[in-house]
C-alpha cells in the first residue's frame, strides 16, 4: 500500500517494500547494528504494534521468550528500547534480525507475568527502526520496511 501526502513543497511517498528488494540485505545488516546497540545507521525504537495498542493501559509487564538463548528480557511498560539492545548486543550480529524474528513479546496484565493481555507477537513488530540510504529513507514499522521518497510538490513548480 501507498500513503501519499502533499506538504507546500514537497510529495512525500511511502511504500512497503517487496520481499525481493535488492536493498533488503544492506536494511537488514544495519538493523543487525542498531539492535546491538549502535546509532550509527539511524534510531531504534520501541513502539505498541497495532496488534497490542489497546492493551497498553492494563500492561503491567512484558512476557518474552528465551530471547538469543540468554532467557527472557525484561521490559517494562515504558518499552525503553535498551533493554531489548542489551540482549541483542550478546546475540552475534549477523544471527540478530532472525532473532528478532523469531522472538516474541506479550503484554501482561500483572507483575508476575501470568495473566496475559494478547497472544505472543513477533518482537519485529514492536520495533521501528529509520535510516537512509542515497535520497530515501527506509523504515521498519509492524515487522515490514517501508521506503519514503520525497519529491517536489506539482504545485511548488509553478
Amino acid at each position: 500500500m501507498n500513503t501519499i501526502r502533499e506538504t507546500s513543497h514537497l510529495v512525500v511517498v511511502t511504500r512497503a517494500l517487496p520481499d525481493d528488494d535488492p536493498v533488503l540485505p544492506t536494511l537488514e545488516r544495519r538493523l543487525a547494528a542498531a539492535l546491538g546497540g549502535s546509532t550509527r545507521f539511524g534510531p531504534l525504537s520501541l513502539r505498541w504494534p497495532s496488534a497490542a495498542a489497546d492493551r497498553a493501559r492494563a500492561t503491567v509487564a512484558f512476557r518474552t521468550n528465551d530471547v538469543g538463548g540468554y532467557g527472557p528480557i525484561a521490559l517494562d511498560p515504558d518499552l525503553d528500547v535498551t533493554a531489548v539492545t542489551a540482549r541483542f548486543a550478546r546475540i552475534p550480529e549477523f544471527a540478530r534480525t532472525d532473532e528478532l524474528k523469531q522472538s516474541r513479546l506479550i503484554p501482561c496484565a500483572d507483575q508476575a507475568r501470568e495473566e496475559l493481555l494478547t497472544e505472543p507477537i513477533p518482537m519485529d513488530r514492536w520495533i521501528t527502526f529509520d535510516t537512509t540510504i542515497g535520497h530515501h529513507t527506509y523504515q521498519l514499522r509492524e515487522g515490514r520496511w517501508h521506503k519514503t521518497t520525497h519529491r517536489p510538490s506539482p504545485s511548488s513548480l509553478t
